[in-house]
């Protein structure tokens, strides 16, 4: 018999001699092959002694929600050193142990953290749930407990949280301004943020020459001698960051560590996401763009009431008053607005005016004693701008102005992409379970806080043969047919984008999507993603009708509006492939435009697509589960996801050789503390995978399902 001990919050319980605890430990399992699974232990029982009363808190008691731990001076818990023999227990405290309290953070609502040794060795660390509390009359009995691996800890960690509750690296955000979106598009050096060629808006087209559309702000060609109206203009573009990044971002998060070689390695640091949060552009509006305060240092009138470190007018008396505001030299367009104790009251637009003055006045606001009121101004458009307010004055009509003040110098109004703040609509937790369905991971914790993330094959193939030979107990065992489905199906989520709709309508699947079918009787099988596949476009030149180089994503539907435009979409987030290696568009150069209208040549940019090279499709991984035919090379991309991650698993499970083995074993505790499912098995001169193991840590026996490796 081995000696199981178990721990939360570092405490240890007591347990009931004769409770055998059995511990489930699989991580991907034929019978769910979307799934990464963690280890668990079945619901077990442990006596409501006084130990295990102070460590869980009394829970079957609902009035007591603080309490203590009595330790020793040591810091280790009484009970620690005395165990169940209520004999040595008495002697014990009635020797005058040395002893002290702590406060017992234990809360029932929430799991808690745990650690299992057997023989005093580690074996697993995770989590502790509370089941329930049995009770005798008024008397505690028995507590119900279940243990989870480390795994089940990082979805706790998680939480609800969404990927903008992530912060991310100051350094990705950027000024919002044609320079910065720019070398975005056409550079590297500030990855892993870039702008790809994908319109939230536009209907994007190539026509070089002249005639008919060639003036057109769709048409993105450049043309030596003039551009017109044609280009892209910077508001256009939104950003796409690195999924590497992004995990970086998790990890600094939630005091985290993701390993691998596989996340370094391509194509996977291709793996690129779209910040297409919202429908439209990056800001589509004026209601999108953040006040910004004015800052006045000069008091130019006699009133007292403005206070110049908290740029606050506080209101002497109830009555209406005008505030009459005079702004020099503005950039753009601009909104003036007022906030009344805080919070947003009245506004007003204003168009640009760079080389004059322009004076606003708001009439006949009423206040009330004590109001405090503060002036903001923002851009209509998300552009950077200058400004300076000559004079604000608030003015009563009985008593003449109440105060006035100025800027003496010019301001600046800075627009700033948060990259944070754009991130999709998709919780932590999601994203993360649906990139390791797409390159079929598996997620092992190797410490309570470091996580390995690698696809299944590449992991079974970093492990370690191991003889069970003479621990399997041959005496009887079962040989399985495994589960076999009648159809198989990898599937991102339905669009309504463009392309993508009248695809999946032509071809009753969507593009990127894998259906197979068998002939068998199982059931259907479904591994679905969170994602939408996206469909580019490799655009023809109207004017000549040759294929170009330019391959672009057009965030719109089918749906015309009056004015003949198409609506913006919005779906499910974007993922694609991101890669800068001098992608050649000087044959068919693009047209960028600056926010003063001036045009800039565009011959090289990021690489945007669902394979990640554009040199030729050989050299192409995909993020298509199937060899759907790239927009770019105009042929199959053979290196898919179900071909990389996935064929080897699906083509073994449905070879006529496959057999799930049941079989019985009792383990020394040395193999118990060891065991890496990891690890092949190797019985009778064959070689098996571990699918499921259910182990008896108490007495040593296990029940193993294996997979033959054909």
């Amino acid at each position: 018999m081995n000696k199981v001990d178990i721990y939360v919050n570092d405490f240890r319980l007591d347990l009931f001699d004769d409770e055998d605890i059995s511990i489930n430990l699989s991580v991907q399992n034929v019978q769910d092959i979307s799934k990464v699974f963690t280890d668990f232990t079945q619901g077990f029982t442990i006596p409501a002694s006084p130990r295990n009363n102070e460590i869980l808190q009394h829970y079957y008691n609902a009035n007591i929600t603080a309490s203590q731990i009595t330790t020793e001076t040591a810091g280790n818990p009484v009970w620690n050193s005395i165990g169940i023999n209520w004999n040595a227990w008495n002697t014990a405290w009635n020797a005058g142990a040395s002893s002290a309290s702590v406060t017992n953070t234990f809360d029932g609502r929430f799991r808690q953290a745990a650690r299992i040794e057997i023989n005093s060795l580690p074996f697993r660390t995770g989590v502790i749930e509370i089941e329930n509390v049995q009770l005798k009359g008024t008397e505690p009995y028995a507590y119900t407990l279940t243990f989870y691996g480390d795994l089940v800890t990082l979805s706790d960690i998680f939480g609800d949280d969404y990927l903008y509750d992530v912060e991310f690296p100051s350094e990705y955000n950027h000024q919002y301004t044609d320079t910065a979106v720019f070398d975005r598009l056409t550079t590297e050096t500030y990855a892993p943020v870039f702008y790809p060629l994908m319109s939230p808006v536009k209907n994007w087209y190539y026509q070089s020459g002249a005639g008919t559309g060639a003036d057109n702000a769709n048409n993105i060609a450049h043309r030596d001698g003039g551009a017109g109206q044609r280009g892209i203009r910077y508001y256009e573009l939104k950003p796409a960051i690195k999924v590497t990044a992004i995990l970086d971002a998790i990890a600094a998060q939630y005091g985290i560590t993701f390993t691998g070689s596989f996340l370094s390695a391509t194509p996977f640091v291709d793996l690129s996401l779209w910040l297409h949060r919202f429908e439209g552009y990056l800001f589509a509006g004026g209601n999108d763009i953040a006040w910004q305060l004015i800052n006045f240092n000069r008091n130019t009138g006699s009133g007292i009431q403005f206070n110049l470190t908290t740029e606050t007018w506080t209101v002497p008396e109830s009555k209406e008053y005008d505030l009459q505001i005079t702004m020099a030299n503005v950039s753009e367009n601009y909104e003036l607005g007022v906030f009344k104790d805080g919070v947003f009251d009245y506004s007003v637009l204003v168009n640009a005016h760079p080389s004059t003055s322009v004076t606003t006045t708001l009439e006949n606001l009423l206040y009330s004693e004590g109001d405090t009121i503060q002036l903001f101004i923002r851009p209509q458009v998300a552009s950077a701008m200058t400004y300076q307010c000559t004079d604000y004055s608030g003015i009563n009509s009985l008593a003449g102005v109440e105060f006035s003040v100025d800027q003496t110098l010019s301001a600046s109004y800075s627009f700033e992409v948060i990259i944070q703040d754009l991130m999709p609509e998709i919780k932590v937790k999601d994203f993360l379970a649906g990139i390791l369905k797409m390159y079929n991971m598996v997620i092992v914790p190797t410490t309570s806080t470091s996580f390995l993330l690698q696809p299944l094959d590449d992991w079974y193939a970093a492990g370690t043969d191991q003889n069970y030979q003479t621990y399997f107990d041959i005496t009887e065992y079962t040989v399985n047919r495994p589960p076999l489905y009648r159809e198989i199906e990898f599937k991102y989520q339905e669009t309504e984008q463009i392309l993508g709709y009248e695809y999946q309508r032509l071809n009753n699947q969507g593009f990127g999507d894998l259906r197979n079918f068998f002939g068998f009787d199982g059931d259907e099988f479904i591994v679905e993603v969170p994602f939408e596949c996206p469909l580019f476009e490799r655009l023809t030149d109207q004017h000549t009708g040759a294929l170009t180089n330019v391959l672009v994503y057009k965030s719109i539907t089918s749906e015309a509006n009056d004015d003949g435009t198409l609506n913006p979409y919005l779906g499910a987030p974007i993922l694609f492939y991101g890669y800068f290696d001098d992608y050649d568009l000087t044959a068919n150069p693009l047209t960028f435009v600056n926010s003063d209208s001036s045009h800039e040549r565009v011959d090289i940019a990021w690489y945007a697509n669902t394979s990640n090279r554009y040199a030729s499709a050989g050299a192409s991984y995909s993020i298509c589960f199937g060899a759907d035919i790239d927009p770019y090379h105009l042929q199959s991309v053979n290196r898919s996801l179900y071909n990389t991650e996935w064929t080897d698993y699906i083509t073994d499970l449905y070879n006529r050789k496959r057999r799930v083995y049941e079989v019985d074993a009792v383990l020394p505790v040395g193999k118990i503390i060891t065991m890496n499912l990891q690890n092949a098995v190797i019985w009778n001169n064959a070689k098996y995978i571990i699918n499921n193991v259910s182990l008896n840590m108490t007495t040593g026996k296990a029940t193993f399902e294996l997979l033959n490796v054909v």
